[in-house]
């Protein structure tokens, strides 16, 4: 909200999981190469009547997934700096949800719209590419909600996580009881469907299986900027403590110093953490522990298991 829907810039289950496997994939025209030996990909995937960017570089297993936050473009948040770094180590794709940056619109018969919706989008959008196999999901800001659902929604083929200043489910109330407004995912106009039912998703998310042992980094911004949540610091120190203990494999660190837009200000940290999961997650082992993940970054303050984050307001 603001700056998870902090991120401003920053269908039906039927319908997609029927069209995951009837979808075309068509690759732009500038597809280029990257600067490995292993060709970047980028193009437009259907998913049932409207398509999706996508950008993915690099090979191997697990295939790291960027979402973006609220109303952010995957494409122009990670393909910089984020994407190719963490391409020479594995396969990574990003994509800009219906709505956001340069795909499609969603149809206004997509209904219900919610988190769920949006993890079946690109659950579809995967299929499309062919891009199969095992995940490590990576999502700040709403994005890190829409991870969790992916994860709930295909729990086999996800082997780890990372949330970057994410939203959670204790949050909500807060956003409701100072009218923050209606959660619209999406910049493109007209736009007929892009208002989420934020409490269905939070509903979803109460369902969803645990994580168990898998991999989870939590990083938390070292300066809490979000309007609404400023007049609620331990509650959101708590909401954060509390995604690291969705997992009991799991590191949960502050980033001092920064604020919620960490993919952009300091990308750094997140492939440090992404980099951490996927060699866990290969390993089927455990983390290695945050301090030796992050030994060379001062900007890093790992936190106990349990420990509550004192951001900066």
């Amino acid at each position: 909200m603001a700056v998870a829907r902090r991120w401003v810039h920053l269908v039906a289950a039927g319908l997609v999981i029927a069209a995951s496997s009837c979808v075309a994939h068509t690759p732009d025209s500038n597809t280029v190469r990257a600067r490995s030996t292993h060709a970047a990909l980028s193009g437009r995937a259907h998913v049932g009547g409207y398509s999706l960017a996508y950008e993915c570089m690099g090979s191997g297993s697990p295939t790291v997934v960027l979402e973006a936050g609220y109303t952010a473009s995957g494409i122009d948040t990670y393909g910089q700096t984020i994407l190719p770094s963490l391409a020479r180590t594995t396969r990574v794709c990003t994509y800009d949800r219906a709505g956001d940056g340069v795909s499609d619109v969603r149809p206004e018969s997509v209904q219900p719209l919610t988190g769920g919706t949006q993890a079946r989008e690109l659950h579809a959008l995967l299929a499309a590419i062919q891009v199969g196999g095992r995940y490590v999901m990576v999502g700040p800001s709403y994005g890190g909600m829409l991870s969790r659902e992916f994860a709930a929604l295909n729990p086999s083929a996800v082997k780890g996580m990372v949330l970057i200043d994410a939203s959670s489910e204790p949050e909500i109330p807060v956003y409701d009881r100072l009218h923050a407004g209606a959660w619209v995912d999406g910049t493109v106009t007209p736009a007929p469907n892009q208002t989420i039912d934020i409490h269905a998703t939070v509903r979803e998310l109460e369902h969803a299986p645990s994580l168990g042992s898998m991999p989870l980094v939590v990083i938390t911004a070292g300066i809490l900027q979000d309007q609404w949540l400023r007049t609620v610091p331990a509650l959101e120190a708590h909401a954060q403590t509390r995604l690291a203990d969705l997992s009991s494999n799991s590191m949960h660190l502050l980033d001092k110093g920064e604020g919620h837009f960490i993919p952009t200000e300091d990308p750094r940290i997140v492939i440090a953490a992404v980099l951490a999961v996927v060699i866990a997650a290969r390993s089927g082992g455990s983390l290695r522990s945050c301090a030796q993940v992050f030994r060379n970054d001062p900007s890093a303050e790992c936190l106990a298991r349990g420990e509550l984050g004192h951001q900066q307001i």
